[in-house]
């Protein structure tokens, strides 16, 4: 829902984020070999001509760095491959893969999470906007975000460490009950951190009225419905229905409601005599009464600012 741009959370200003992640998952992690990833790929492509071949061209720094387009051309050149080879061939090398780029044991707690935790300042949910997922100090800075594997890893796990294949998301964003291993790639799904990603310019709220409201005179949140509707396409159609966002929003019509009470109680006219009153500008009045976001803000940084930004703008309010 809201597009990422990470320079905008670096704790850092002069971090880079390649060099740093590949020196982070360069630390050998094998135990038995004290290896690293790095080490390992290679020793697997040269000790076995099927994973050389799935990999002919390709090194481990291209899949870890590789932004969601290259992501999408890596599904489609390796999984071509991996068609081309016999069911017992196929299953002994996705097993391969699988425990080369194993992510839950031997690198999400140890390395990833720490390293976005580290480096990053995240505030909201990319995907829902709906629920802050900062960084808090106990003993140690821990942080409330999950790390979404945007295309899944038990599909696609060569891509299980890369990461920009890794989108920081609420727990509920990232439960089985939401997304949880749904094919992003084969629903055609844009990740909010793809150049492309442009959900809230095509994407709006929009709001439905109980055909017994006349002129929003709206006695109850449940006379009205708000749902999310795409402009001349409908390439946002899959990715709205897999993060459930309509249904979830339905439990939060309390925010419109309360901001179709206030454009009732404060028309122009009433802002105006405020103005006249306090001295305060009629914009700042406006804006301190309906708590207005400006749509040129990072929306990023406050739960349900989309929703507000294209409820205002519905109202006339914005």
């Amino acid at each position: 829902m809201i597009k990422i741009n990470y320079k905008a959370y670096f704790k850092n200003p002069d971090f880079n984020i390649d060099s740093e992640f590949i020196s982070k998952i360069k630390k050998p992690i094998f135990e038995d070999t004290k290896e690293n990833l790095f080490n390992k790929f290679q020793k697997f492509k040269k000790q076995n001509h099927l994973f050389r071949y799935i990999f002919w061209k390709i090194s481990v720094k291209e899949i870890l760095l590789a932004k969601e387009n290259e992501l999408t051309k890596f599904i489609i050149l390796i999984d071509e491959r991996l068609n081309k080879l016999s069911d017992k061939h196929k299953e002994i090398i996705i097993k391969k893969i699988q425990k080369l780029f194993k992510y839950k044991d031997k690198y999400q707690n140890s390395v990833l999470t720490p390293f976005f935790t580290s480096n990053f300042n995240f505030r909201t949910c990319f995907y829902c906007n709906k629920d802050f997922i900062t960084n808090f100090d106990t003993d140690k800075e821990v942080s409330t975000f999950q790390l979404d594997h945007f295309y899944d890893k038990g599909t696609y796990p060569y891509l299980a460490l890369s990461f920009y294949n890794l989108i920081p998301s609420c727990p509920t964003c990232n439960s089985s009950k939401v997304k949880g291993s749904a094919n992003t790639f084969e629903n055609n799904c844009i990740a909010p951190n793809s150049e492309k990603f442009d959900f809230h310019q095509k994407v709006k709220f929009k709001l439905f009225l109980d055909d017994s409201c006349k002129n929003l005179h709206i006695k109850s949140k449940d006379d009205i419905d708000i749902n999310l509707k795409e402009n001349y396409s409908d390439m946002y159609d899959k990715y709205i229905e897999i993060f459930k966002l309509n249904e979830r929003y339905k439990a939060h019509k309390d925010i419109v409601f309360d901001m179709i009470q206030k454009a009732e109680l404060y028309p122009e006219s009433r802002l105006k005599e405020l103005e006249n009153l306090t001295g305060i500008p009629f914009q700042q009045i406006k804006k301190d009464i309906f708590n207005l976001i400006d749509e040129n803000e990072d929306l990023s940084k406050q739960p349900f600012s989309k929703l507000i930004v294209d409820m205002s703008k519905e109202l006339g309010i914005l």
